[in-house]
């Protein structure tokens, strides 16, 4: 199967990192549909990270039904082709791994708003746990408050 599956219009680097991801699909045994090539773009084109539900509403049911949008996903993750994230509120978020741009996130608590953190503070750490002998180290960093728009109501109208 070609990698024309899902006719979406990318730029250079984003049809480079689309045949990237379905060549790691193929090395590791996972067939390209019509399905995965739906989620992969529909993770690249956003700004995640997104809700299982997110991904299945935004393929508008080009990536299957609501449980084989969890299965792909959770494939994705094991292939690490996306990221997981837990903001604490019990439902798993996912975006696309780029693999060059490691980043964490800020989120509000009141209205869920998320912001992209360009600046780790957790390498430094990796690197230790790698000079302690550890090995496939990951981390995993969320940072959470009140944005400027809930501000105001959060701190009595002040």
């Amino acid at each position: 199967m070609g990698d024309e599956c899902c006719g979406g219009h990318f730029d250079a680097a984003m049809d480079g990192a689309r045949r990237q991801a379905f060549e790691t699909m193929r090395s590791r045994g996972m067939r390209v549909t019509n399905q995965r090539g739906a989620l992969l773009d529909f993770l690249m084109a956003g700004h995640g990270p997104f809700s299982a539900e997110e991904v299945y509403r935004g393929t508008q049911g080009r990536g299957g039904d609501l449980v084989t949008v969890y299965r792909t996903l959770a494939a994705f993750e094991e292939l690490n082709l996306v990221r997981r994230c837990d903001f604490g509120d019990g439902v798993y978020r996912y975006e696309f791994n780029t693999g060059e741009h490691h980043h964490h996130h800020v989120v509000c608590r009141r209205c869920g708003r998320v912001e992209t953190l360009d600046f780790c503070v957790a390498d430094g750490l990796e690197r230790i746990a790698r000079r302690m002998g550890y090995t496939d180290v990951t981390h995993t960093l969320e940072v959470f408050g009140t944005c400027t728009a809930c501000g105001g109501e959060a701190l009595g109208g002040t």
